[in-house]
């Protein structure tokens, strides 16, 4: 759209943009002439700069919605409108109700006391009586629309075809609909509790959930409920006999109290339900009620004799059956459920219908539904070459029973529906903590453990094999309690101040825990450090503790929740957006070279950062994805995002993390300082374990070696200073510099902390006093305790220390993260997606994007904080440690990241194929499971429960005749 250059906002940027051009020209004449001194030159440089980001922050501002509320109202409802005939008309090809034709099912008027007056319905208008053809079954909307009050209830018996009348007057409704008129939208009423909850309440938590647009929030109601208050939807409320029982009188009530003339509804029910529910209570105010009509045998029989392979003759495998069936089977050809079964089943021209006729095997009508109920999965899959374009291969008794347990577990939600994000929830409690800690675990250990190894010392390698097994542990445990207590639990959950203080107060009490158990296994006797240092085996475990509770922590500040939703890619909804990211990745894979050639040595892991995050984008570039649940809105949304998530990462990251560091630095420090005062006095002099403990006049405290003894001068590429270190300690390092046998003496220095002189040492080190942290941690204990004797306040802010400076670096990562979290942070539309597996492969792709574009920005901050900080701090490699597992560990807690430990349950237990999405798409493509959206959904609600109440099968059993014994209907 051009913008005419009046336009005030066209010249404010003009302006702008002409001001900084010529700002900018001024510096760089300046900066080239050498004329003017250098403050001049800052001066317009620095206005130059300022004028750019004025220009910037202008362009990217987001114009405001200059619609009025009904015009937006209207234009989301136009868009439900073709989401949901998309949706519908899919799954009405799935049906084959189009194949060759629906069943001709028939319906006719039901009067009191079944449905209301006569003369409340009509509202005094004299009505026609319905011609023949006006009783079919697409003639509902017309029906429907003839009805003052536009409320309708149909009945039938189970497997009438409520459902499928549902269906077509959804689609019949949107074909005949303005925009601007309500639309028809299908809800199953299974999962609506009326004791509890408001009918409209349901309706719009509803809307919003299964199609997320309608979750914006505008005001103070979402657009799902202001489509409800506004009269732009047609609920259809299929199955009021799914609510229980003692519900149905309270579901009444509550329907004749909250619809009104702007909400009207179309709702079935089983017949025997609804005439216990108007007995019990009321009838439906001003509704019509109809009743489906079963059957006849002249229906049943030419839709299935159509639909059967004909021989040369004509005649099919139903034609000897249907010629004269017998009662018991003329009743089943009845519903049309069962007609629809009994084509799926006998479509295989290896099975004769006229087995139906046997009474001996079938006595009853209940035998032989629950024949063609159980028989329907195998036949399904029981064509020849299965797996269809996935080329995957399942036998008809597995998959029946891997439908079963799926049928179960889906029926466990309370949905009907079968979300694969919501897999992770079949698995036990334990276990939905575990397996994503476990998962990212994993992706940290793969990047860190080889550069551990065989890194130029840029990571701290573990001193052996149990100390790292000990350290992954901690990391685990703390992973475990962080995802269990310090994550949100859903997307939706509440994440203001009093969130954060929850969070902060669980942190603290984990943390002290873990200060706790440091304090009586490795008490910080002298300063503590958490770089290269000699390190006790319990604490590797205790260290892993901490790093798992500060990556959660950092995850639950940014908004990463337990149970996440599928993401969708937050430049799906712009032209040019796939390109600038593939730009992007290719920008940062370049940089990531050059940053390898300039230094190979130090700088490893940005480069290896930069080369995988800008793969990443690249590949996600490729994608468009699905559409995502909030319209594109520029590029300007997503830096207020960053800002946003910044801001209230960085101070809720650093607050947390100091007070927490500082905690647990007193508590270990509490426990150091009573280790120290309570030891048995000692007296100069006095010799412990081969050390000579001396004390001068003034106080300082030495020990010196007795005997000769082996050590090493050993140099690491991330500290500045070389260390001293006993031969034979339990320690990694990356070069050893030099050798000494002999004596050496320990001594503090107010400046370089715990210090030795190296005497006798190679070359230029003769007489260098080096660091000897590690020599003072390999003392015998006594001669240790002598040694860091000092005051309480002292042992305790030595503690403290390290603990507060590794809150600042948290507070510096955790807010960069938070920052890409929430502005990458886009929900998937799943009321228009695609199918399943293409939310799923969106979703990967938008988390392999997130997480790689956290990992930059992070390692960003760590390379500022290392060029600022000298190597040897206390803080050693602990910055990137935690950079690196930002990226990997959040991937564990995406919606994809959580569906892989399911997966694996699920297989290990036989509940469902390895290969559980194809095996899905598969069931879908054979007509068992039907799609909507992002969600699979059994074909019918009885075979759904069929498959549920069914009994585990025997091994080497017939499933079909096991069924018909043991389910009867």
């Amino acid at each position: 759209m051009r913008m005419p250059l009046g336009d005030a906002r066209v010249q404010r940027r003009v302006g702008l943009g002409m001001g900084a051009a010529a700002l900018l020209a001024l510096a760089v004449a300046l900066a080239g002439g050498g004329g003017p001194d250098g403050t001049s030159m800052w001066i317009s440089a620095v206005s130059a700069l300022i004028s750019i980001g004025a220009f910037l922050s202008d362009l990217l501002r987001t114009e405001a919605d200059t619609g009025t509320s009904t015009d937006r109202r209207q234009r989301t409802a136009d868009e439900l409108a073709e989401a949901v005939e998309l949706q519908w008309a899919a799954e009405a090809r799935l049906r084959r109700l189009q194949d060759p034709e629906p069943l001709n099912v028939r319906w006719s008027r039901v009067g009191p006391p079944l449905a209301d007056r006569p003369d409340t319905v009509r509202r005094g208008l004299p009505l026609p009586e319905p011609r023949d053809g006006d009783r079919r079954l697409d003639r509902i909307v017309g029906t429907f629309m003839e009805i003052p009050s536009r409320r309708l209830v149909v009945l039938g018996d189970p497997g009438a075809g409520k459902t499928v009348l549902a269906v077509r007057f959804v689609l019949g409704a949107l074909a005949d609909r303005q925009p601007g008129d309500p639309v028809p939208v299908l809800f199953p009423l299974a999962g609506w509790d009326p004791t509890s909850m408001a009918l409209r309440d349901w309706l719009a938590e509803r809307l919003a959930a299964e199609y997320r647009p309608l979750a914006a929030v505008t005001g103070d109601r979402t657009m799902a409920r202001e489509l409800l208050d506004a009269g732009l939807l047609l609920p259809v409320l299929d199955g009021f006999d799914e609510i229980p029982g003692p519900a149905h009188e309270t579901a009444l009530r509550r329907l004749n109290a909250e619809l009104d003339e702007r909400l009207p509804v179309l709702l079935t029910c089983r017949t025997e339900d609804w005439t216990r529910a108007v007995g019990a209570g009321d009838v439906l105010t001003a509704a019509e009620v109809v009743r489906l009509r079963p059957l006849d045998l002249a229906t049943a029989r030419g839709y299935l004799e159509i639909t059967a392979r004909p021989d040369p003759h004509g005649s099919t495998p139903w034609t000897p059956v249907l010629a004269d069936p017998s009662p018991l089977l003329t009743e089943v050809m009845s519903s049309p459920l069962m007609v629809a079964l009994a084509r799926t089943v006998y479509g295989d021209t290896s099975r004769d219908p006229a087995e139906l006729l046997d009474t001996g095997r079938f006595p009853t009508t209940g035998h032989v539904e629950a024949h063609l109920l159980a028989a329907c999965v195998p036949a399904a899959f029981g064509e020849t070459g299965q797996g269809g374009g996935t080329g995957g291969t399942w036998s008809p008794d597995a998959a029946h029973r891997w439908l079963r347990r799926l049928a179960r577990d889906v029926g466990t939600t309370g949905t009907w529906r079968l979300a694969w994000w919501e897999l992770p929830t079949a698995m036990p409690r334990a276990l939905r903590v575990l397996g994503p800690a476990v998962l990212a675990l994993l992706a940290s250990a793969a990047l860190l453990v080889p550069l551990a190894k065989f890194g130029p010392g840029v990571v701290a390698d573990w001193d052996s094999v149990p100390s790292t097994v000990l350290n992954y542990a901690g990391i685990l445990l703390g992973l475990c309690f962080g995802l269990a207590r310090l994550l949100p639990a859903t997307a939706q959950t509440p994440q203001g101040p009093r969130q954060l203080v929850r969070l902060a107060l669980r942190m603290a009490a984990a943390a002290t825990v873990v200060a706790v158990g440091m304090g009586l296994l490795v008490p910080p006797l002298v300063s503590s450090r958490l770089g290269a240092v000699l390190t006790q085996r319990p604490a590797w475990f205790l260290n892993g503790c901490c790093f798992g509770l500060v990556l959660s922590m950092m995850f639950g500040v940014a908004g990463l929740s337990r149970r996440p939703l599928p993401m969708g890619l937050p430049w799906a909804g712009s032209p040019s957006g796939p390109r600038t990211v593939r730009a992007l990745g290719a920008v940062v894979v370049f940089a990531g070279l050059a940053i390898y050639g300039y230094s190979r040595q130090t700088a490893v892991v940005p480069a290896l950062t930069c080369l995988g995050a800008g793969l990443l984008l690249l590949t996600a570039g490729l994608r468009r994805g699905e559409r995502t649940a909030a319209p594109y809105t520029g590029p300007g949304a997503v830096l207020r995002g960053f800002g946003r998530g910044l801001r209230r990462g960085f101070v809720a990251c650093t607050l947390i993390g100091v007070c927490v560091g500082a905690l647990v630095g007193c508590v270990a420090g509490a426990f150091a300082a009573y280790r120290i005062h309570s030891a048995q006095p000692r007296v100069s002099g006095e010799v412990i374990g081969g050390w000579r403990l001396q004390e001068t006049a003034d106080g300082d405290r030495t020990v010196r070696s007795v005997v000769p003894g082996e050590f090493l001068l050993v140099e690491r590429t991330g500290l500045d200073e070389p260390f001293a270190v006993k031969a034979g300690a339990r320690i990694s390092w990356d070069e050893e510099v030099g050798a000494y046998e002999g004596t050496v003496t320990i001594h503090e220095d107010r400046d370089d902390g715990w210090v030795t002189v190296w005497k006798g040492g190679p070359g230029d080190r003769e007489g260098e006093a080096v660091d000897a942290h590690n020599l003072v941690l390999a003392l015998p204990y006594e001669a240790e305790l002598w040694l860091a004797h000092r005051p309480v306040r002292a042992v305790v802010l030595d503690a403290v220390g390290p603990f507060a400076a590794f809150g600042v670096l948290i507070g510096a990562i955790g807010g960069c993260a938070s920052g890409v979290y929430r502005a990458l942070n886009t929900p998937s539309d799943t009321m228009r997606a695609a199918g399943p597996r293409s939310t799923l492969r969106t979703d990967r792709d938008a988390t392999l994007a997130r997480s790689a574009i956290a990992a930059l920005l992070t390692g960003g901050v760590c390379l500022v904080l290392i060029s600022v900080m000298p190597p040897g701090g206390t803080l050693g490699t602990m910055h990137t440690e935690v950079w690196v597992q930002v990226g990997t560990s959040s991937l564990a807690l995406s919606a994809w990241g959580r569906l892989a430990p399911a997966r694996i349950w699920l297989a290990l237990t036989g509940r469902a194929p390895w290969r559980l999405m194809a095996f899905l798409e598969e069931a879908h493509r054979r007509g068992v499971l039907r799609r909507s959206g992002a969600h699979y959904e059994f074909c019918h609600l009885r075979l759904q429960q069929s498959l549920a109440a069914a009994p585990t099968p025997v091994v080497g059993a017939d499933p079909v005749r096991a069924d018909a014994r043991r389910t009867p209907l």
